[in-house]
Protein backbone atom coordinates (compact mmCIF):
# COMPACT_ATOMS: atom_id res chain seq x y z
CA UNK A 1 0.00 0.00 0.00
CA UNK A 2 2.46 2.21 0.88
CA UNK A 3 4.49 1.37 -2.54
CA UNK A 4 1.21 2.53 -4.23
CA UNK A 5 0.49 5.26 -2.45
CA UNK A 6 4.51 7.13 -3.06
CA UNK A 7 3.43 5.76 -7.17
CA UNK A 8 0.37 7.94 -7.37
CA UNK A 9 1.81 10.89 -5.57
CA UNK A 10 3.10 12.95 -8.08
CA UNK A 11 2.71 17.01 -8.62
CA UNK A 12 2.02 18.24 -12.21
CA UNK A 13 5.24 19.67 -13.75
CA UNK A 14 6.55 20.81 -17.41
CA UNK A 15 7.62 17.55 -19.00
CA UNK A 16 5.90 14.98 -16.97
CA UNK A 17 4.95 14.71 -13.63
CA UNK A 18 7.19 14.51 -10.85
CA UNK A 19 7.15 11.61 -8.33
CA UNK A 20 6.92 12.99 -4.11
CA UNK A 21 8.71 10.28 -2.04
CA UNK A 22 7.17 9.74 1.70
CA UNK A 23 10.44 10.84 3.45
CA UNK A 24 9.91 13.98 1.29
CA UNK A 25 5.94 14.80 3.04
CA UNK A 26 7.54 13.49 6.00
CA UNK A 27 10.18 15.83 6.29
CA UNK A 28 8.19 18.89 5.57
CA UNK A 29 5.45 17.59 8.02
CA UNK A 30 7.97 17.61 10.51
CA UNK A 31 9.35 21.07 9.59
CA UNK A 32 6.22 22.55 9.91
CA UNK A 33 4.78 20.95 13.14
CA UNK A 34 7.81 21.85 14.22
CA UNK A 35 7.57 25.72 13.41
CA UNK A 36 3.86 25.58 15.02
CA UNK A 37 4.80 24.26 18.19
CA UNK A 38 6.89 26.82 18.82
CA UNK A 39 4.75 29.26 18.32
CA UNK A 40 2.51 27.91 21.42
CA UNK A 41 4.97 29.20 24.41
CA UNK A 42 7.69 30.88 25.35
CA UNK A 43 9.21 27.69 27.49
CA UNK A 44 8.08 25.23 24.56
CA UNK A 45 9.45 27.41 22.11
CA UNK A 46 12.99 27.68 24.18
CA UNK A 47 12.77 23.72 24.36
CA UNK A 48 12.86 23.23 20.98
CA UNK A 49 15.43 26.24 19.66
CA UNK A 50 17.83 24.55 22.18
CA UNK A 51 17.61 20.56 21.33
CA UNK A 52 16.77 21.07 17.86
CA UNK A 53 20.37 21.62 16.45
CA UNK A 54 21.27 18.77 18.74
CA UNK A 55 18.65 16.37 16.84
CA UNK A 56 19.68 17.70 13.78
CA UNK A 57 23.37 16.19 14.88
CA UNK A 58 22.44 13.42 15.91
CA UNK A 59 20.67 12.64 11.97
CA UNK A 60 23.54 13.82 10.50
CA UNK A 61 25.16 11.24 12.24
CA UNK A 62 22.41 8.42 11.50
CA UNK A 63 21.98 9.18 8.11
CA UNK A 64 25.47 9.42 7.30
CA UNK A 65 25.62 5.49 8.02
CA UNK A 66 22.19 4.45 6.73
CA UNK A 67 21.66 6.76 4.20
CA UNK A 68 24.19 9.30 2.96
CA UNK A 69 22.42 10.19 0.07
CA UNK A 70 19.49 11.55 1.83
CA UNK A 71 17.44 14.77 0.55
CA UNK A 72 16.24 15.09 4.67
CA UNK A 73 18.76 18.30 5.10
CA UNK A 74 18.32 19.73 1.51
CA UNK A 75 14.17 19.73 1.70
CA UNK A 76 14.52 20.89 5.34
CA UNK A 77 16.95 23.62 4.49
CA UNK A 78 14.85 24.90 1.10
CA UNK A 79 11.46 24.14 2.84
CA UNK A 80 12.39 26.51 5.76
CA UNK A 81 13.33 29.34 3.56
CA UNK A 82 9.92 28.86 1.46
CA UNK A 83 8.16 29.09 4.61
CA UNK A 84 10.10 31.96 6.15
CA UNK A 85 9.63 34.01 3.10
CA UNK A 86 5.07 32.74 3.19
CA UNK A 87 5.22 33.68 6.98
CA UNK A 88 6.36 36.99 6.18
CA UNK A 89 4.34 38.28 3.00
CA UNK A 90 1.28 36.36 4.66
CA UNK A 91 0.97 36.79 8.47
CA UNK A 92 3.55 39.61 9.64
CA UNK A 93 1.30 43.19 9.57
CA UNK A 94 3.09 44.27 6.27
CA UNK A 95 1.33 47.77 6.88
CA UNK A 96 4.12 48.46 9.64
CA UNK A 97 6.91 47.51 7.27
CA UNK A 98 8.32 49.99 4.80
CA UNK A 99 8.12 48.70 1.14
CA UNK A 100 11.47 49.42 0.62
CA UNK A 101 12.45 46.81 3.17
CA UNK A 102 9.84 44.61 2.65
CA UNK A 103 11.27 44.37 -1.27
CA UNK A 104 15.23 44.27 0.41
CA UNK A 105 13.91 41.05 2.29
CA UNK A 106 12.67 39.37 -0.86
CA UNK A 107 15.38 39.77 -3.13
CA UNK A 108 17.90 38.99 -0.75
CA UNK A 109 15.68 35.84 -0.44
CA UNK A 110 15.81 35.09 -4.12
CA UNK A 111 19.17 35.64 -4.60
CA UNK A 112 20.43 32.99 -1.71
CA UNK A 113 18.29 30.79 -3.57
CA UNK A 114 18.97 31.25 -6.93
CA UNK A 115 22.66 31.20 -5.93
CA UNK A 116 22.55 27.96 -3.55
CA UNK A 117 20.33 26.09 -6.16
CA UNK A 118 22.88 26.97 -8.96
CA UNK A 119 25.35 25.36 -6.96
CA UNK A 120 23.47 21.98 -6.41
CA UNK A 121 23.11 22.49 -10.17
CA UNK A 122 26.55 22.78 -10.82
CA UNK A 123 28.04 20.25 -8.29
CA UNK A 124 28.23 17.40 -11.14
CA UNK A 125 31.08 19.60 -12.89
CA UNK A 126 33.26 19.02 -10.07
CA UNK A 127 33.15 14.95 -10.64
CA UNK A 128 35.44 13.03 -11.84
CA UNK A 129 33.88 10.03 -14.58
CA UNK A 130 34.39 6.86 -12.35
CA UNK A 131 36.25 5.27 -15.15
CA UNK A 132 38.06 7.35 -17.45
CA UNK A 133 38.06 5.77 -21.63
CA UNK A 134 41.62 4.40 -21.32
CA UNK A 135 40.60 1.83 -18.50
CA UNK A 136 39.25 -0.22 -21.35
CA UNK A 137 42.32 -2.32 -21.46
CA UNK A 138 42.65 -3.37 -17.83
CA UNK A 139 41.15 -6.51 -18.13
CA UNK A 140 42.65 -8.04 -21.11
CA UNK A 141 45.97 -6.31 -20.13
CA UNK A 142 46.30 -4.32 -23.25
CA UNK A 143 47.08 -0.86 -21.22
CA UNK A 144 50.49 0.96 -21.48
CA UNK A 145 51.86 2.25 -18.43
CA UNK A 146 51.66 5.63 -19.24
CA UNK A 147 47.71 5.78 -19.38
CA UNK A 148 47.13 2.97 -16.33
CA UNK A 149 48.75 1.98 -12.90
CA UNK A 150 48.14 -0.84 -10.69
CA UNK A 151 46.29 -0.22 -7.94
CA UNK A 152 45.68 -2.76 -4.15
CA UNK A 153 42.00 -3.47 -3.48
CA UNK A 154 42.73 -2.52 0.17
CA UNK A 155 41.34 0.66 0.90
CA UNK A 156 44.05 2.87 2.38
CA UNK A 157 43.42 5.95 4.96
CA UNK A 158 44.23 8.46 2.25
CA UNK A 159 41.85 8.66 -0.71
CA UNK A 160 44.57 9.74 -2.95
CA UNK A 161 47.90 7.72 -3.57
CA UNK A 162 50.94 8.93 -5.30
CA UNK A 163 52.51 6.76 -8.05
CA UNK A 164 56.21 6.24 -7.82
CA UNK A 165 56.91 5.93 -11.22
CA UNK A 166 55.27 9.07 -12.84
CA UNK A 167 54.87 11.34 -9.77
CA UNK A 168 51.15 11.83 -10.68
CA UNK A 169 48.43 11.69 -7.97
CA UNK A 170 46.20 8.42 -8.24
CA UNK A 171 42.74 7.48 -6.16
CA UNK A 172 42.71 4.07 -5.01
CA UNK A 173 38.82 3.91 -5.04
CA UNK A 174 38.34 5.48 -8.76
CA UNK A 175 41.51 3.52 -10.50
CA UNK A 176 42.52 6.12 -11.92
CA UNK A 177 45.41 9.06 -12.23
CA UNK A 178 43.62 12.73 -10.78
CA UNK A 179 44.88 16.44 -10.66
CA UNK A 180 46.15 17.64 -7.41
CA UNK A 181 44.07 19.08 -4.82
CA UNK A 182 41.61 16.18 -5.65
CA UNK A 183 39.61 14.49 -3.46
CA UNK A 184 37.56 11.22 -3.32
CA UNK A 185 33.98 11.75 -1.62
CA UNK A 186 32.56 8.47 -0.61
CA UNK A 187 28.62 9.81 -0.38
CA UNK A 188 28.91 11.09 -4.04
CA UNK A 189 31.42 7.81 -5.32
CA UNK A 190 33.42 10.31 -7.63
CA UNK A 191 36.69 12.01 -7.04
CA UNK A 192 36.21 15.82 -6.58
CA UNK A 193 38.08 18.90 -8.21
CA UNK A 194 39.17 21.22 -5.10
CA UNK A 195 36.20 19.70 -2.90
CA UNK A 196 36.02 21.78 0.43
CA UNK A 197 33.66 19.86 1.77
CA UNK A 198 30.45 17.77 1.19
CA UNK A 199 27.27 19.45 1.58
CA UNK A 200 24.41 17.71 3.51
CA UNK A 201 21.85 20.95 3.33
CA UNK A 202 22.52 20.61 -0.60
CA UNK A 203 23.27 17.03 -0.92
CA UNK A 204 26.22 17.52 -3.06
CA UNK A 205 30.15 18.55 -2.96
CA UNK A 206 31.37 21.56 -3.13
CA UNK A 207 34.03 22.23 -4.62
CA UNK A 208 36.06 24.10 -8.35
CA UNK A 209 32.68 25.00 -9.83
CA UNK A 210 30.40 26.12 -7.31
CA UNK A 211 32.36 26.82 -4.45
CA UNK A 212 31.85 30.83 -5.36
CA UNK A 213 28.12 29.91 -5.69
CA UNK A 214 28.12 28.45 -2.35
CA UNK A 215 29.56 31.34 -0.33
CA UNK A 216 27.33 33.95 -2.16
CA UNK A 217 24.43 31.40 -1.87
CA UNK A 218 25.63 31.97 2.18
CA UNK A 219 26.31 35.54 2.53
CA UNK A 220 22.75 35.93 1.14
CA UNK A 221 20.90 33.90 2.85
CA UNK A 222 22.66 35.55 6.47
CA UNK A 223 21.91 38.59 5.56
CA UNK A 224 18.23 38.04 4.60
CA UNK A 225 17.92 36.13 7.89
CA UNK A 226 19.11 39.37 10.06
CA UNK A 227 16.69 41.30 7.67
CA UNK A 228 13.90 39.04 8.49
CA UNK A 229 14.33 39.15 12.02
CA UNK A 230 14.62 42.42 12.35
CA UNK A 231 11.51 43.21 10.43
CA UNK A 232 9.73 40.20 11.99
CA UNK A 233 10.53 41.37 15.49
CA UNK A 234 9.59 45.46 15.06
CA UNK A 235 6.31 44.26 13.52
CA UNK A 236 5.62 41.97 16.56
CA UNK A 237 6.81 43.50 19.51
CA UNK A 238 6.84 47.27 20.59
CA UNK A 239 9.39 49.01 18.33
CA UNK A 240 12.04 51.36 18.83
CA UNK A 241 14.03 53.81 16.85
CA UNK A 242 17.43 53.36 16.88
CA UNK A 243 19.16 55.24 14.01
CA UNK A 244 18.43 56.77 10.16
CA UNK A 245 20.07 55.34 6.96
CA UNK A 246 19.17 56.81 3.93
CA UNK A 247 16.14 57.61 4.64
CA UNK A 248 15.06 54.85 6.17
CA UNK A 249 14.57 54.71 10.02
CA UNK A 250 16.26 51.31 11.97
CA UNK A 251 13.90 49.90 14.31
CA UNK A 252 14.74 47.48 17.39
CA UNK A 253 12.15 45.71 19.54
CA UNK A 254 11.92 47.13 22.89
CA UNK A 255 9.26 44.74 24.63
CA UNK A 256 8.14 41.63 23.15
CA UNK A 257 6.43 39.86 26.34
CA UNK A 258 3.17 39.70 24.46
CA UNK A 259 4.67 37.94 21.58
CA UNK A 260 2.58 34.94 22.17
CA UNK A 261 -0.57 36.42 22.81
CA UNK A 262 -2.03 36.47 19.37
CA UNK A 263 -0.75 32.43 17.71
CA UNK A 264 -1.32 33.78 14.18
Amino acid sequence: MLLTFQDRLRIPWRGGAKQITLDNVVTLAILIGTLLLTAVHFYLCLVIMLLLPLVLLYLKRLFGTIHPKTKFFTIWFFGSCVYLVALFELAVPLLEILPQENVGFVVLMTLAFLCLLKAKQRAVLNHLSALPADMNGVESGKGSKEQIVLFSDRDDSDDGATDSDSGRLACQLCRKYVPPRTYHCKVCSSCVLRQDHHNVWLNCCIGKSNHRLYLAGCLFTLLALLVFANLALTAVCHPTPIFTLYGIIVMMPDDCTDIFFQYE
